[in-house]
């Protein structure tokens, strides 16, 4: 008996040094970067796929907002100040402010309890920039940069926008032409010049402030510099900046650097080939169905080549009119939350600020639903946020001959709806087989399909054999957690799914510091395997256990699962067949055995 003692005692400080060792490797492995990569492709942080809200409200009023999404249920990462930062009360009619380096103090008399506030309820602050400076009303400012030479050039500026306008709306003024000003244009590509507009900027984010929303250019010198304030002083960053500007700056990949950027200013309406409403002429004639090809039409559109792009959720501009349409919103918004990044914002002359719970209860309702998802699918959007870097393909994978459906990484097909009063969608369905998200329907790919679509719905596929990993809902991306995942299993074909994780915020990543977990779906006579592969990698703050659980849909025949030899507990709901969580050391291999 001694000896048997003796022996066991000797095997598990076996194990125990084997463990220790094999979690020292990990924590030192570095993994390669592959052959395929896209090593332009910088990551924003993680918070930035959870979702996002832009306005132009005041001190106080960024803190009701921001309390009044809270108090919806809604998820919130980020909200950013728009160009009224700079004047609120003058409703940014410029051109005094426009950019003094001062900003806005009367409306926002404490900056830096505002930001504190933000970052207590765990949401990231950001405001508006440019790249120029009027002389007017800024005159000290415009003299300080015209002195050192930091102007690449100087003209006269006679468009209204921030420069006498009475709105956002661009060429329009009270009581018609209004005399320009002398512009100033920043010289980004001189180091000097821009090391100090850095120093000018530099207090905006001492006062807590994350990032930046870019506007007038998308030039790449200029993202260049608005991200690296974002990096260099962002007081919640590990050095993963992150920036919102528009689609154009893409002379070269090195503006895939600087993430991410938006589709523009677009128009609340669902086509411009048949309007519902009329808009000024200085708005792109870009609806929610000429948005949704901004996104996939490969042949016509350069910015389907952005990696992490988002759209103002409803359309910027709503037009000549002060109705709102609530049809085409919560279409919108379903879209919205199959994009890498999502955010809601709009002009200020919208009433309803593009927040759901001000259109009805029923888009209220739905918004919840569907940002609550988007937040649980955070593991499944990160890994191909990852793999667009590692493997060179984007989140939203186009589809040959195909500009208003698209896969959303590999396991999801998704088609927006966006005909008015439409309740049917019809599309041509990927190969193979794929169940309807929603009614659990499994269809014929290779040929054309025909799903209905109920205004609750967005027609939403899954790949039979997809396996995708959720996690539990939580307020902000950095308020959850990956320690709890739930695999949801489309039994039906062997298939394979890669979790890629790290810290979220540092820059780690780009020297091959993360953690890769493989998992496979292996079909079986009687039943099928879930097996996770041993973590490798390692990342900064990784918890060393994870509990998992499966979720089976389609799974009526299901009689047991069991983890590691252990029986798990089966919950069977119209089904779809949940197993109890089973606790597992990172490093060592989990497999699940589902009988039939």
């Amino acid at each position: 008996m001694k000896n048997k003692k003796t022996c066991l005692g000797l095997l598990a400080c076996s194990l125990l040094f084997s463990m220790c060792t094999s979690n020292k490797e990990n924590q030192t492995y570095v993994h390669p970067v592959p052959e395929a990569a896209d090593t332009n492709v910088v990551l924003p942080p993680s918070w930035a796929f959870g979702v996002l809200y832009g306005s132009y409200t005041n001190q106080q009023e960024t803190v009701e907002r921001v309390d009044e999404i809270i108090a919806h249920d809604y998820p919130i990462d980020a909200y950013w100040i728009d160009s009224w930062f700079w004047d609120h009360a003058n409703e940014g009619k410029g051109p005094k402010k426009y950019m003094d380096f001062v900003a806005d103090t009367i409306g926002y008399p404490d900056r830096k309890a505002m930001w504190d506030y933000l970052q207590k309820q765990g949401v990231k602050g950001g405001f508006w920039a440019w790249d120029c400076i009027f002389q007017t009303g800024n005159e000290e400012a415009f003299a300080d940069f015209e002195e050192k030479g930091y102007f690449r050039n100087t003209y006269v500026e006679s468009n209204p926008w921030h420069n006498n306008s009475t709105t956002t709306a661009m060429f329009q003024t009270e009581g018609g032409s209004k005399k320009g000003t002398l512009c100033g244009n920043i010289d980004f590509n001189n180091p000097e010049a821009v090391a100090y507009f850095k120093q000018r900027m530099k207090h905006f984010f001492d006062e807590g402030a994350d990032f930046i929303k870019l506007d007038r250019t998308s030039a790449i010198n200029v993202c260049k510099v608005m991200f690296e304030m974002s990096q260099e002083f962002g007081r919640e960053t590990k050095g993963r900046g992150f920036l919102l500007s528009h689609t154009g700056g893409m002379e070269s990949e090195e503006f895939k650097r600087y993430p991410g950027k938006w589709t523009d200013d677009t128009r609340s309406d669902w086509t411009i080939e048949k309007p519902t409403k009329n808009f000024n002429s200085w708005v792109p004639a870009v609806a929610l169905k000429e948005n949704i090809a901004m996104f996939n039409d490969t042949a016509r559109k350069s910015s389907c080549n952005i990696p992490f792009l988002a759209n103002d959720m409803g359309g910027f501009d709503m037009g000549i009119t002060d109705q709102l349409d609530e049809e085409l919103f919560i279409r919108w918004l379903q879209f919205s939350q199959f994009n890498p990044i999502v955010e809601a914002f709009s002009q200020p002359e919208n009433p309803s600020a593009n927040l759901a719970y001000r259109y009805s209860e029923r888009a209220d309702r739905l918004f919840r639903q569907y940002t609550h998802l988007r937040m649980e699918l955070f593991p499944y959007v990160y890994s191909y946020a990852h793999k667009t870097r590692l493997e060179g393909e984007l989140m939203m994978r186009k589809l040959p001959g195909q500009i208003y459906e698209y896969l959303f990484g590999n396991e999801l097909f998704v088609a927006p709806v966006y005909e008015q009063g439409a309740t049917e969608r019809e599309f041509m369905l990927p190969a193979g087989k794929w169940v309807n998200y929603w009614t659990g329907d499994v269809l014929e790919g290779g040929q054309m399909q025909k799903v209905a679509a109920p205004i609750e719905q967005i027609p939403l596929l899954v790949r039979q054999g997809s396996i995708i990993p959720m996690r539990a809902y939580a307020r902000s991306i950095e308020q959850g957690t990956n320690d709890v995942l739930t695999l949801h299993v489309y039994p039906g074909a062997n298939s394979t799914f890669t979790l890629i994780e790290d810290d979220g915020t540092s820059n780690d990543y780009l020297k091959g510091i993360y953690a890769k977990t493989d998992i496979s779906l292996k079909m079986e006579q009687g039943g099928m395997k879930v097996e996770i592969a041993p973590l490798l990698g390692y990342y900064e703050g990784m918890n060393q256990e994870r509990s998992w659980r499966v979720c089976i849909h389609g799974g009526e025949a299901v009689k047991s699962i069991s983890c590691n030899g252990t029986d798990l507990q089966v919950e069977n709901a119209e089904g779809t067949v949940t197993s109890s969580l089973f606790t597992s050391d990172k490093y060592q291999p989990t497999v699940f055995n589902i009988t039939y």
